[in-house]
């Protein structure tokens, strides 16, 4: 399939690094601590570690699967050359409802972090009317739209982190994290699983790959945003557990928030009013390359335009987010949702790794047979 793009929608290979960093810094990074300790406890920080550089493994997988013709391939099309059409047809769709279901997750977290903290009186659908709005501009604009609100995206994210990285230091407890290595592989392993839906989204660099002016020069900065993300996960995880016993942060749902609470400027009483408030722009970055990715899927393999498709997600989204009322079916569909997404990274990519080198191998000793 010839998916060709002209150059005034490309976008530079350098914006990969802002792109997978919204993709991947997103509303669960707010409550991640409390599910990541639960298998290894404090020990759980080697969890971080471990499931980050598998990461940049994949990452490294995808550029070659990705880099394997002179084609701008993206996963539809990879879909189609490893599978055929039928299947690939059937992976397509699949795809479509895996962007879609992270993208609406993110949405539903999001809505349910305002109730708690901003809003707990004030009806929600104005503010989600508001939200689709914002989401169907923006999308319809494109990925270099996307790419350009990501930019502001990161910048919000680390305006909303560093804060919590320098403020906190005299309210630390460093014993918190003894013994040290107390708990068994498998328990680590375990805690790294949980770690995946904190990096799922990032797959979405195999849709937007053909936009990308230099493929070949963009890949150091995938790992870039990867390697910067995982050191932020790594900073959140230590800060959590020295400020928290286990005890009590087995009882808080979302760990950074709260500690925003316990902090204070002159001119700031609640700082974490102003932290949801600024990250707003790093979900609303990060929902539109998902809904993006799942539209151009759709757009891609069904031949169905891009905006009919965003109406039908953006009328699930409102219909599903009455169905998930309850946090802790929320919770249980983002459980599912991470065992998903560690298919689809830890079996799905590699399969189409080994597929893909398997079939430039036999195209390069083919003709001299």
């Amino acid at each position: 399939m010839k998916n060709e793009i002209q150059n005034k929608n490309q976008i530079s290979s350098f914006m990969v690094f802002f792109l997978l960093f919204v993709s991947i810094t997103e509303v669960w990074i707010l409550s991640f601590q409390r599910s990541l300790m639960y298998h290894a406890g404090y020990d759980s920080w080697i969890s971080v570690a471990i499931t980050g550089l598998s990461i940049h493994l994949i990452i490294g997988m995808i550029y070659k699967i990705i880099s394997s013709s002179e084609e701008r391939l993206d996963l539809v099309s990879i879909n189609r050359n490893c599978f055929g059409l039928v299947m690939g047809k059937v992976l397509d769709f699949a795809v479509m409802i895996y962007f879609f279901f992270g993208a609406f997750l993110t949405f539903r977290e999001y809505i349910a972090v305002i109730q708690v903290w901003l809003f707990p009186t004030m009806p929600i659908i104005p503010l989600i009317l508001f939200i689709f709005v914002l989401l169907y501009y923006i999308v319809t604009g494109g990925i270099r739209t996307i790419t350009g609100l990501s930019l502001w995206g990161m910048f919000a994210a680390i305006v909303c982190i560093l804060p919590l990285l320098t403020m906190v230091f005299s309210y630390l407890h460093p014993e918190n994290l003894k013994p040290t290595l107390s708990h068994s592989l498998i328990d680590i392993l375990s805690s790294s699983k949980t770690m995946i839906l904190q990096y799922i989204g990032f797959e979405s660099l195999l849709m937007f790959h053909p936009f990308i002016q230099s493929p070949e020069k963009s890949q150091k900065w995938a790992h870039a945003a990867v390697f910067s993300s995982t050191l932020i996960f790594l900073s959140l995880s230590l800060i959590s557990f020295m400020f928290y016993s286990e005890g009590q942060l087995r009882l808080v749902i979302w760990p950074s928030l709260h500690i925003y609470m316990l902090l204070s400027l002159p001119l700031f009483q609640r700082l974490e009013y102003l932290v949801l408030s600024i990250f707003f722009i790093t979900i609303i970055a990060n929902i539109s390359l998902g809904l993006w990715a799942a539209c151009r899927s759709v757009k891609r393999s069904f031949r169905i335009h891009q905006r009919m498709s965003l109406i039908v997600f953006l009328i699930l989204f409102l219909v599903l987010t009455e169905w998930v009322k309850k946090y802790t079916l929320l919770r249980q569909l983002a459980g599912h949702y991470t065992n998903v997404g560690l298919y689809f990274i830890y079996v799905y990519i590699p399969i189409l790794f080994i597929i893909t080198i398997i079939k430039k191998r036999k195209h390069k000793t083919s003709p001299n047979l």
